[in-house]
């Protein structure tokens, strides 16, 4: 793909989660010269998008296609990167799954914090032998690109993903959300208990997000 862009590109992070921005902007910034990695903050955005789908990948297209279209207008070039990750336990047959951020049962109106839904997978399992885990990570890329031929559309998913176990208790204070409870297999050691460049060498974010820092190198050039 031979380009023909004035301006920079612009990669929008589509999320509102900060944490979640600290771990993946700097995983981007080296990607090009020509391109621009903004997280919604940056550009005074700051919208809510449902997760209505039944699978990471579904909600991944569902955010990315939403920021995309909401700044279509801002950006000649822009590539919107939205992810959806998931803590799949065995025992529960795929749960939390989609509904990880928001696992614990909670009153109306009231959204659950990272403690919130740890606690309820530690009492959920409290009585369970068999702790095996996948965290997985889908990252969705949405773009336009002006070519010297005309526009280049982009639409391509991107997977990682971690073997590990359930804790039966905290551990370690790094990291967010389930990572003091995920026992990471390779690393003999749960998220929690690493150090930010530890965790982004092999966590199922990282892995998702070189492989979509591959593919854009692959469309950029």
């Amino acid at each position: 793909m031979t380009a023909s862009r004035a301006e920079k590109t612009a990669i929008v992070l589509a999320t509102n989660n900060p944490d979640k921005v600290r771990e993946i902007k700097p995983m981007l910034m080296g990607l090009s010269s020509s391109v621009q990695v903004y997280s919604l903050s940056d550009l005074g955005v700051d919208r809510a998008i449902e997760e209505t789908e039944s699978t990471l990948e579904g909600n991944a297209k569902l955010k990315a296609d939403a920021i995309f279209n909401h700044l279509s207008d801002r950006f000649e070039n822009l590539i919107s990167l939205a992810d959806d990750t998931g803590l799949e336990v065995d025992a529960l047959k795929g749960a939390p799954g989609v509904y990880s951020a928001r696992f614990a049962p909670m009153p109306e109106g009231r959204e659950p914090s990272y403690e919130d839904n740890v606690q309820h997978l530690l009492t959920t399992m409290q009585h369970t032998l068999e702790r095996s885990a996948t965290f997985r990570t889908v990252i969705a890329i949405k773009g336009r690109l002006s070519e010297k031929n005309g526009i280049s559309e982009i639409e391509e998913t991107v997977e990682g993903k971690v073997a590990g176990s359930i804790a039966k208790e905290k551990t370690g204070n790094g990291g967010f959300g389930y990572d003091p409870i995920f026992w990471v297999n390779s690393a003999q050691a749960t998220f929690a208990e690493m150090t930010t460049e530890e965790k982004n060498r092999l966590s199922h974010r990282s892995l998702a997000v070189q492989k979509a820092v591959e593919t854009l190198r692959d469309i950029l050039s």
